[in-house]
């Protein structure tokens, strides 16, 4: 459809994936754009302290959760595992560990005009007979806000200690001072489980423009079905990243740097915070991916400089950040406080002093702007609801990815 959020994001990816690259893995070719290990390697890498120039996309061997999911294509046609009742897909499986149909999830639809948003609510059920149905279409539904009902989820190799720090952070949201059983409110909780796992489910088709995952955070995916195309702007210098920030949603240049893989079920992708990337899939297969995201001690330096551009430059995210942002900051700043008043090795575990001065620094301009972003969207709202009608009302919009 013309003016369609579908057209302009297929354009786009189009102009992107004609320049993409194979990413560099071997160090003896030059500087690597990703990192293909063993989970053993994935998780000594993701306990070090890397060196911000050298924090690449990771690709390891993931976890099946479901029976089929090592099935590829020839295999599943040769035991007749195609057929629309087919019940061992890891889709059907997928819906199988969910008890409530009856709830909706929103669904990024591309005939959508883009003058309105991406996405409308639609109910599991309905969602659960598209897929088991698996048309092809040239509308492709994208769910990617469905809660994760399948449990212990997580890679291995992100369960370390340097890979907890965004649950530190959800503790001290949601637990304050006390260390006993928070008593936060359920939803609360479950917004939360939600932000650390969920779930990816897409029509053949279905792309995803170049962006970064909100609040700063690192991502992992690992793939159940189908093929997923996953690319990324690789080692982006300061003013490629600043020129694609301006203006997210056209810029395509990228000066040779964009790289894709195609990930094959049981193949897991970890990608550090502010990484600009991109999903595409091909027309013939659905997808379903887990995933869910982790911050690491060792990069809070990197995550705050990642927030503050966010704030500055919000139409790069996956979606609204405004609200909750400052306290995951303010989380970070009592963590740090907490480890400076330990001192000695809980100090020297983030790389000492200078980093914890650096942080509260960054901590500085995160405030600074901020206060400015709120400035400027109070007068945006003031200014459109001026010339709006007596008794209409904004849209609270989302920008959602994947």
């Amino acid at each position: 459809m013309r003016n369609s959020h579908g057209e302009f994001t297929n354009a786009l990816m189009y102009k992107i994936l004609k320049q993409s690259k194979q990413p560099v893995t071997d160090p003896t070719l030059g500087q690597v754009d990703a990192h293909f290990l063993s989970p053993d390697e994935a998780a000594a890498r993701v306990e070090s302290h890397i060196p911000d120039s050298d924090n690449v996309p990771i690709l390891t061997n993931g976890a099946l959760h479901f029976p089929s999911s090592n099935m590829d294509s020839e295999s599943r046609k040769r035991d007749n595992c195609d057929n629309d009742s087919d019940s061992t897909r890891p889709i059907s499986q997928f819906f199988d560990w969910m008890e409530d149909l009856d709830r909706t999830v929103s669904v990024q639809i591309p005939s959508r005009r883009v003058d309105r948003d991406s996405f409308e609510p639609r109910k599991l059920a309905e969602i659960k007979r598209r897929f088991l149905d698996r048309k092809e279409t040239n509308n492709p539904w994208n769910i990617l806000d469905v809660a994760n009902p399948v449990p212990a989820v997580l890679p291995e190799f992100l369960r370390g200690l340097n890979c907890q720090l965004l649950l530190r952070i959800r503790d001290v949201i949601l637990m304050g001072d006390s260390a006993e059983r928070p008593l936060a409110q359920r939803e609360e909780w479950s917004t939360w489980r939600d932000v650390l796992e969920w779930g990816l489910l897409s029509e053949g088709g279905h792309n995803t423009a170049p962006h970064t995952d909100s609040h700063g955070l690192e991502t992992w995916i690992t793939v159940q079905e189908g093929l997923f195309g996953f690319g990324w702007l690789s080692r982006p210098t300061r003013e490629q990243r600043d020129e694609w920030m301006q203006d997210p949603q056209e810029y395509t240049k990228g000066d040779g740097r964009w790289r894709y893989v195609v990930l094959k079920p049981a193949q897991t992708i970890f990608f550090p915070s502010g990484t600009i990337h991109f999903v595409f899939r091909l027309r013939s297969e659905q997808t379903l991916a887990l995933g869910g995201h982790v911050l690491r001690w060792s990069g809070i330096e990197r995550w705050l400089r990642v927030v503050i551009d966010q704030v500055r430059h919000p139409r790069t995210t996956n979606e609204e950040i405004s609200e909750s942002v400052p306290s995951y900051v303010a989380a970070v700043v009592k963590l740090l406080r907490g480890r400076l008043k330990r001192g000695g090795e809980a100090v020297s575990e983030l790389g000492g002093i200078e980093v914890i001065s650096s942080c509260m620094a960054l901590v500085k301009e995160f405030n600074m702007e901020y206060q400015q972003f709120q400035q400027t969207s109070y007068h945006a709202v003031m200014s459109i609801r001026m010339s709006q009608p007596c008794g209409t009302h904004m849209k609270n919009e989302k920008c959602w990815y994947h």
